[in-house]
């Protein structure tokens, strides 16, 4: 019976893992994303940025995110939207990122009680649509090179095969 129910658990599990994984076009277009965003961002395209950021946080990018999240906080190539960043500061934050966390907090300081509680259940739907859970992804503070700054850097998860 142990056994029976061990092997339930182990093919659910599977079958969750394969039903996130990214196929190889996924991951491309996540990649593919997340360089022209950086590029477009480096470069002061906040237009061309917009585009590739909104693309790249769909897909999951944590780092994507949070700078979609600051162009909405600043208005850059798109209308100043505080909505929209906090609900991007949350997604983003599903990371242990103290920066990224402090910006967030400083946006819900300036809401009221009721202000939060309206926009949890958005925050909780973009969290299901595109935190990392959803979109298989993972992210990790990485040395630049030729300093000791810690980056954030996420990648999509591929299934073998797909």
């Amino acid at each position: 019976m142990n056994k029976l129910i061990l092997l339930a658990t182990i093919c659910c599990s599977l079958s969750n893992f394969t039903a996130n994984a990214a196929t190889s076009h996924e991951v491309d277009k996540f990649n593919r994303a997340t360089d022209l965003s950086a590029t477009a961002v480096k470069s002061k395209n906040y237009d061309v940025a917009f585009k590739h950021l909104d693309e790249a946080s769909k897909l999951g990018n944590k780092v994507s995110q949070f700078t979609l999240a600051l162009l909405y906080m600043e208005g850059l190539g798109v209308e100043q939207d505080y909505t929209k960043a906090y609900l991007w500061l949350n997604v983003a934050s599903e990371v242990n990122e103290k920066r990224w966390r402090k910006v967030r907090d400083q946006i819900k300081g300036a809401l009221s009680k009721e202000q939060i509680d309206a926009l949890q259940p958005m925050v909780n739907e973009y969290i299901e649509k595109y935190g990392s859970d959803a979109q298989d992804v993972s992210c990790y503070k990485r040395a630049a090179t030729g300093t000791n700054r810690k980056l954030m850097q996420c990648t999509k998860r591929k299934t073998p095969g797909r």
